[in-house]
């Protein structure tokens, strides 16, 4: 089972059922007002909506906790900018186990002169009760590529290989995994190819059409 919806997953959350889902995996705004200077940008990649401040975190996450089942797991990612704001947020329902290292072996660029160049990200992982891994327990630093300029869907998007260790680990066929910050839909592009039912809720328009177009050819 596919659900794409289109809309504020502030408002599309609410119309979830308590305890229906068996993992969330997402990759919400930074709260960094993040503007992408890629040479080769286009129109698509543009200011993002909603990324001026980190009001909506703790509600967001409220909503996450209600709409798992027990004994399930929350992947979240986040910049080392507000890591305490989200550490701080997930640890209010959700018992944290690990802040993951996303090492993409390829550096952004930022103050070229003042500054050491970032090629990491993190990512927040917590249990609603015990989440069991289903696979192989990995190391907290994990090598993975970042996706090349030029086949970019979405500027921050991340690699679906990764996220599909994520799913695999910490559910089961057919279980329904949600991100409601789809993007241009890698999570949905996992789980199709990993035979997980999937729940994605993505508000910009262009995005959605993206993440729509490729899932049903995943």
């Amino acid at each position: 089972m596919i659900k794409l919806i289109h809309g504020d997953c502030l408002e599309e959350m609410k119309k979830i059922p308590d305890g229906s889902v068996d993992m969330v995996l997402t990759d919400p705004p930074y709260g960094m007002d993040y503007q992408s200077n890629r040479r080769v940008a286009t129109d698509k990649f543009n200011k993002f909506s909603n990324d001026n401040n980190l009001e909506w975190l703790n509600g967001f996450v409220n909503e996450c906790y209600r709409v798992m089942k027990e004994d399930t797991a929350l992947y979240m990612f986040c910049s080392w900018h507000h890591i305490e704001v989200f550490k701080k947020a997930v640890e209010g329902r959700f018992k944290l186990k690990n802040i993951i290292v996303w090492n993409k072996n390829n550096h952004g660029s930022g103050d070229l002169k003042g500054s050491y160049a970032p090629k990491h990200e993190f990512v927040l992982y917590a249990h609603k009760g015990r989440s069991l891994f289903r696979e192989k327990r990995l190391p907290d630093v994990m090598d993975f590529p970042k996706i090349a300029s030029v086949k970019l869907h979405h500027p921050t998007e991340k690699n679906v290989d990764m996220l599909s260790v994520f799913i695999a680990n910490n559910s089961d066929a057919t279980q329904t995994i949600l991100d409601p910050f789809m993007g241009s839909g890698t999570t949905g592009v996992a789980c199709k190819n990993l035979n997980r039912s999937f729940i994605g809720i993505e508000l910009d328009s262009t995005y959605f059409e993206i993440a729509k177009q490729r899932i049903e050819h995943a």
